[in-house]
């Protein structure tokens, strides 16, 4: 399957009648174009992590090629000297006098593919240490029975959870791989993007305190919050460098709400805001947050879905987030 997906971004991005061969050998993918030889590799991911990871595993291994790459794992393939084609018609590689430099289609928003709000909210629970069975994700979401088994079906049928039992009051279901569960919910995540938002004036010199004071404001008009992306992660897991966006979820239904919001902590809509208010992606988001150090923050893996596509320093910050996160998890 790598090999043919390989093989199809390659075609979109030659010239018509290009000679093309692609074999698959045991830790790369051996492409030969018109007469030059290059290994290359299939991400499932095109994160830096995974470009990283790629290298490390293969150091042969000169093309990497992703259904599409992030701004931080663009930023580690030219810092590694590396090729890189995207199924989206990109390229930029240039090896034993072929060279090729293509300009993509953008990325258009598509739905991932049984993934709902309440399965987003499932992979969240799990993520941050829920036992995969009915009863206790039922408890800690308060959503149906159906509704959680249907969302641990389609994570089962995706590879992403392993069954512990077939049935019965023991059956429930355990993370197959972590890193992967993220990797599917922070893409899906991005995918169901739809949610009411609202960038407001913020000077903001001490990002946490003054979040701190903002959501006092909001608790005092008993309006429901939660900071997430670079706001959660300073507090779930610091990190030197700042990243802009700030974004805090509001609960709402319309940007009217979060007008309301906005006027109770004075603060006065404006294009290219440094902050933003969102309405909060789903239920179980809003019901899986938690007080730290004075703010209430959104599950860490939803802090990391919406770093994940702040750029370069936001990519480094999910990184990170998820790497204390995960290794807290396991001790």
């Amino acid at each position: 399957m790598s090999r043919q997906r390989v093989s199809s971004a390659l075609r979109a991005v030659l010239p018509a009648g290009a000679a093309l061969e692609v074999q698959q050998e045991s830790t790369f993918i051996e492409v030969h174009i018109a007469g030059a030889r290059v290994a290359a590799v299939w991400l499932d991911a095109g994160t830096a992590a995974a470009v990283r990871q790629a290298r490390a595993e293969a150091p042969q291994v000169k093309l990497v090629v992703a259904p599409r790459f992030s701004a931080g794992a663009l930023s580690a393939v030219r810092e590694a000297g590396l090729g890189w084609v995207d199924e989206f018609g990109g390229a930029e590689f240039a090896f034993d006098g072929v060279v090729v430099s293509r300009t993509g289609l953008p990325a258009t928003k598509r739905r991932a593919r049984g993934w709902t709000p309440a399965t987003l909210g499932v992979a969240e629970a799990l993520l941050t240490g829920t036992r995969g069975t009915v009863s206790a994700l039922r408890e800690r979401l308060h959503v149906s029975p159906n509704t959680v088994a249907v969302a641990l079906q389609t994570l089962t049928d995706a590879g992403l959870l392993t069954a512990t039992a077939a049935r019965g009051r023991n059956s429930g279901r355990s993370i197959s791989e972590p890193a992967a569960l993220l990797e599917a919910y922070a893409q899906a995540a991005a995918d169901l993007h739809m949610q009411q938002s609202l960038t407001v004036g913020a000077l903001w010199r001490d990002p946490v305190a003054d979040l701190a004071n903002f959501g006092a404001r909001l608790d005092d008009a008993s309006l429901t919050w939660a900071a997430t992306g670079a706001l959660a992660a300073a507090v779930q897991a610091p990190y030197q460098t700042q990243v802009a966006p700030w974004v805090v979820y509001v609960r709402s239904t319309t940007v009217a709400d979060l007008l309301y919001a906005a006027s109770i902590v004075g603060l006065e809509p404006i294009n290219g805001g440094r902050l933003e208010l969102r309405a909060f992606p789903s239920p179980s988001t809003e019901r899986l947050t938690e007080r730290l150090d004075g703010v209430c923050v959104v599950p860490w893996p939803r802090s990391y879905a919406d770093l994940r596509w702040t750029g370069v320093r936001g990519e480094g910050a999910a990184d990170h987030l998820a790497e204390v996160m995960m290794k807290a998890q396991l001790v």
